[in-house]
C-alpha cells in the first residue's frame, strides 16, 4: 500500500548517461539480454573521449577532458558542480494510486531469483531508470508511474543513494523495484578486478543502507560487462539486467522526439526493456506522455520482482536437477 510521503526537491542536475545494448527475440516471445550483447565499438572502447561523451552528451566537454584531467572524483560532485541552476526547494507529495481504480497499462509481475533471460510477450515492456536517485527529478518519475499504476526498476548509483537517502527510500516506499549501478559509475573493465568488485560491493552496501532493502538486480555502467564480473555478481546473488531499447534521453531532445524514439524502438522489437535515466529533466517531463502513448497503443508494463510468487512452492534440489537434465 502506498503512503503519502514527504521529501524535498533539491539541486538541478546535468546529464549522466549509460549506453545501450540489445537483446534477442524470436517470433513469439522477447528474449531480453540480461547483459549487453551488442554495442557500437566506440561505446565499448572505454576511451576517455567515448566515456565522457556518454557522461555529458557533449563532444566539446569530451575534448576538454582529454586536454585536462578531471578534478572531480565524485560522481555526485560532478553532477552538482555542472548543474544549470539551483532549483527551488519545495515539498513534494506522492499521491497513492487507488486500489479500486482500473489501470489498463499495468501488466503482470515477473519474479526472478536467478540469472536467466527475461521472457516477455509481444507488447510487454519493462521500464528501467539508471543513475538516480535525484531529488529534483526522481519524484516526478515516481508520481507519473503511480498515476498509471505501474512499476519500474531503478538502478541506483551508490553515491547518489548515500547523498539522497530520503529519495532512495521514497523509491522503495513507492513499491518500485531497486537495483544497483555500482558506487561511482566507473567503466568497470578499465579497473583492476579487485577495484571493480570493490566498487560493486560498495554500491550494494550504500543502496541497502539508504533503503533498508538488499538490492538483487544490477546493471553494468555503460553495459560494459566481463565474464569475471558476471561470476562475481552470481556469487553475490545479484542478477544483471541488460536493455533492448535505449531512449538516449541523455541527448538534447523535445518530449515528442524522446517519446517517439522509444515508441519506434518498441514497435520495431515488439516490446522489451527500456533504458531511461531518472536524473534527466527531459525524462521527468516525458515519462507521463510516454505512459499515455504506451496505454493508447495497447502495451502492458511488466513489474520485475526478486524471488518467487507467494503461491509458488520453493523448488527442491531434486526438481532443479531434474529440470537441468531436460
Amino acid at each position: 500500500m502506498h503512503r503519502l510521503l514527504n521529501g524535498l526537491f533539491g539541486l538541478g542536475v546535468l546529464a549522466l548517461a549509460s549506453c545501450a545494448s540489445t537483446g534477442q527475440r524470436d517470433t513469439t516471445t522477447l528474449q531480453t539480454a540480461l547483459v549487453a550483447t551488442e554495442r557500437p565499438a566506440e561505446r565499448a572502447s572505454g576511451s576517455p573521449k567515448a566515456i565522457e561523451v556518454m557522461m555529458t552528451g557533449s563532444i566539446e566537454k569530451a575534448t576538454a577532458a582529454e586536454e585536462a584531467p578531471l578534478k572531480i572524483s565524485s560522481i555526485h560532485s560532478r553532477i552538482v558542480e555542472g548543474a544549470d541552476a539551483v532549483g527551488p526547494i519545495r515539498p513534494i507529495r506522492l499521491v497513492a494510486n487507488s486500489p479500486v481504480r482500473d489501470y489498463p497499462l499495468a501488466g503482470r509481475t515477473l519474479y526472478l531469483d536467478e540469472t536467466r533471460d527475461i521472457t516477455l510477450a509481444p507488447k510487454e515492456v519493462v521500464l528501467t531508470f539508471d543513475d538516480g536517485p535525484v531529488p529534483s527529478k526522481t519524484p516526478a518519475v515516481l508520481q507519473a508511474l503511480a498515476d498509471h499504476g505501474v512499476k519500474g526498476l531503478f538502478f541506483m548509483v551508490g553515491e547518489m543513494a548515500h547523498y539522497h537517502p530520503e529519495i532512495a527510500e521514497l523509491v522503495v516506499e513507492s513499491d518500485q523495484t531497486i537495483g544497483t549501478h555500482t558506487y561511482s559509475h566507473p567503466h568497470l573493465p578499465g579497473l583492476s578486478y579487485a577495484g571493480a568488485v570493490a566498487n560493486i560491493d560498495r554500491g550494494i552496501a550504500a543502496v541497502e543502507k539508504a533503503t533498508g532493502v538488499k538490492p538483487r538486480f544490477f546493471r553494468f555502467p555503460y553495459l560494459a560487462e566481463t565474464t569475471a564480473l558476471d561470476r562475481a555478481l552470481q556469487e553475490r546473488g545479484m542478477i544483471p539486467v541488460g536493455i533492448d531499447i535505449d531512449s538516449r534521453d541523455y541527448e538534447q531532445a523535445s518530449t515528442d522526439v524522446l517519446v517517439n524514439r522509444i515508441m519506434t524502438g518498441l514497435a520495431r522489437r515488439g516490446g522489451g526493456i527500456v533504458l531511461m535515466h531518472d536524473l534527466q529533466g527531459r525524462t521527468a517531463r516525458a515519462i507521463g506522455p510516454l505512459l499515455n502513448r504506451l496505454e493508447t497503443e495497447g502495451y502492458k508494463v511488466v513489474t520485475v520482482k526478486y524471488g518467487k510468487p507467494a503461491d509458488e512452492e520453493p523448488e527442491t534440489l531434486m526438481a532443479r536437477l531434474s529440470r537441468a537434465r531436460e
